[in-house]
């Protein structure tokens, strides 16, 4: 059905009606960006997938857990309890560093253990980097002076996986400007 000469296509949106148009858009995308940026993946801190557990190595046991599962490239997150076999107390004030080797490669990259960023302060954790998939052997190594001693796993990593988050907020703020471009352009031009 047309419009007749008494009829109006599209209704004139006055400044405040644009303006309401153009808060409500905002509010939709901020929202949608919220919620996008609130679905990464959060490092553990004191937990993961368990990889070793009251494992024997030196005068100690070894409990170890990583994140994220399942391991891909780039940085592995791991935490790490020492406890006193007899009592499964907490050790403390004990130089841990971890290990990660990856299978028929010499040389291991190594990053310390401690207490210092994690949430439950009687656990060591350490962020490593694992360049590459394969299969890697993750080795927990601790020194003091009631002696030292190392528990190994091994951790099947696979490749990375794409970051589709840079490309979704760019696609958000597109459309933003697109809806405040459409909300704001004067819709009722009338010839002169």
């Amino acid at each position: 059905m047309m419009a007749g000469p008494g009829r109006q296509g599209l209704k004139k949106v006055g400044f405040w009606g644009k303006a309401h148009l153009l808060q409500l858009l905002l509010t939709v995308i901020t929202a949608l960006l919220a919620s996008l940026s609130s679905a990464a993946p959060a490092n553990a801190h004191g937990g993961g997938t368990p990889q070793l557990v009251q494992a024997p190595s030196g005068p100690y046991q070894v409990y170890a857990w990583t994140n994220p599962d399942p391991a891909r490239a780039g940085i592995l997150h791991v935490t790490v309890s020492l406890v006193e076999p007899a009592s499964q107390q907490p050790v403390l004030d004990v130089d841990v560093q971890i290990l990660a080797q990856l299978s028929g490669e010499s040389q291991p990259i190594a990053a310390p253990a401690t207490h210092e960023n994690a949430l439950i302060k009687t656990y060591y954790e350490a962020d490593i980097e694992l360049p590459t998939a394969g299969v890697w052997q993750i080795t927990v190594a601790h020194r003091d002076a009631a002696g030292s001693g190392r528990a190994s796993f091994p951790l099947e990593v696979r490749p990375a996986a794409f970051n589709w988050r840079p490309i979704a907020i760019g696609a958000m703020l597109a459309l933003i400007a697109l809806g405040a471009w459409f909300v704001l352009k004067d819709h009722d031009k009338s010839p002169v």
